[in-house]
């Protein structure tokens, strides 16, 4: 019985490096995947020995060089996830400000518009649920900018915006005609 010997390619410098590099740092697909060549796939798709190949790829360390460009490649995706996320995460923030400050300004407004026309004053409730409106639009618009919410202090070092400054003396106005009108608590 004869068998037929298998006659093998040559590894040229040429083929090698292209080897190489579909071992270690493999080809990107058409959905940008970066898919890997193995050392059989490799044999076989260059009709080359997988025990040379073996051998090379052992003598040359390609799977440390592998890892290496893994661990890289991986870095660098995760830095560029990291900017695309800051790009979003500051569009998402100025929307949610100009969302509160819209909210606020809404607040400013319609206790202007009581306070100007000879409708009944605001009742304890209403004053209640606008004062509940603007906390909540500063505590949004604070998480907005990074900011804690567990504890909000109003002083002097802090510059309110002008919406929030005009709510919170229009409530006192507001406090103060009633008791005026009645000499008794709003509470």
């Amino acid at each position: 019985m004869v068998t037929k010997k298998t006659k093998y390619a040559k590894i040229t410098p040429e083929l090698k490096d292209k080897l190489r590099q579909a071992y270690v740092q493999g080809e990107a697909d058409s959905q940008g995947f970066r898919r890997l060549s193995s050392i059989e796939e490799l044999s076989d798709q260059h009709n080359l020995s997988i025990n040379t190949l073996y051998k090379l790829a052992q003598r040359e360390n390609w799977k440390a060089e592998q890892q290496e460009f893994q661990n890289k490649y991986e870095a660098e995706l995760d830095e560029q996830r990291i900017k695309e996320f800051a790009t979003e995460s500051k569009k998402f923030d100025t929307a949610s400000v100009n969302i509160a400050k819209a909210l606020l300004a809404r607040v400013g407004q319609v206790m202007r518009n009581n306070q100007n026309t000879s409708m009944a004053e605001f009742t304890p409730n209403q004053l209640d649920a606008l004062a509940g409106a603007a906390l909540k639009t500063q505590k949004f618009a604070k998480l907005a900018l990074g900011e804690s919410t567990d504890t909000i202090n109003i002083n002097a070092n802090v510059q309110e915006t002008e919406a929030f400054t005009e709510v919170l003396e229009l409530l006192d106005s507001v406090a103060e005609q009633r008791r005026k009108a009645d000499d008794k608590p709003i509470h």
